[in-house]
């Protein structure tokens, strides 16, 4: 079976959590200048300002990353996970990031405290998936040694499993899980380096054991 699915490499990792410092530090700057402007207006607009509250209120939910610590679940598609006893991260939109370290909500970076492993969850559309895929294949063959590439069913879900060695020294590992909703595909990625990884791995599946989908399809089909 070939299976050149996503990977999450240290230098995405990276990518990933400067993406969410610039992003939150922008979010955090609007929010707070939204509060602003609704205080002013106020007074003069209170019937109005009731409908705008909501609309702000589910615009804040949406775009606001979240602290996360137990459970982490994505209503657009049905999941719910527990998190590993102790693991604590943030939520920011569809992309989860999550530590035995923790995650500072504020800018991104680990804790200074806990193991340096990090567990991803993403939800990708199809097509945004298959663009991954086709994109990320070819660089992970030369950085990466498949260690196991097989269909698994995980708490009565259907979903693959990649497990790989990377690195110039085989000194990181990755293990990502992949399962489907409709026309949307579920990403639990771990992350961590030799030693660190092997520590953690078992409380890493113990979570993904305990994943539920709503309305989960066949990861089979999706090509």
């Amino acid at each position: 079976m070939n299976f050149n699915l996503k990977n999450y490499t240290f230098s995405e990792y990276d990518s990933m959590r400067l993406f969410l410092v610039i992003y939150m530090s922008a979010i955090f700057f609007l929010l707070l200048a939204s509060f602003g402007m609704h205080n002013i207006s106020y007074s003069q607009e209170n019937q109005t300002n009731s409908n705008s509250n909501s609309t702000s209120l589910e615009f804040h939910q949406r775009n606001i990353p979240q602290f996360l610590n137990e459970t982490y679940t994505n209503p657009s598609v049905g999941f719910h996970i527990l998190l590993p006893g102790g693991w604590q991260g943030i939520n920011y939109q569809n992309i989860a990031i999550i530590s035995p370290a923790g995650v500072h909500l504020s800018n991104g970076n680990l804790g200074p405290n806990g193991d340096k492993v990090l567990m991803v969850i993403e939800v990708l559309n199809v097509s945004d998936f298959l663009d991954q895929r086709k994109a990320y294949g070819e660089i992970q063959k030369g950085d990466c040694r498949v260690l196991s590439d097989k269909y698994v069913t995980i708490n009565e879900l259907d979903g693959q499993e990649l497990f790989l060695q990377c690195g110039a020294n085989n000194d990181n590992k990755i293990v990502n899980y992949f399962f489907a909703s409709g026309n949307k595909v579920i990403v639990i990625g771990f992350k961590g380096s030799d030693t660190v990884f092997d520590s953690n791995l078992d409380k890493f599946r113990n979570s993904v054991g305990t994943l539920s989908i709503d309305k989960p399809s066949d990861i089979k089909k999706i090509r």
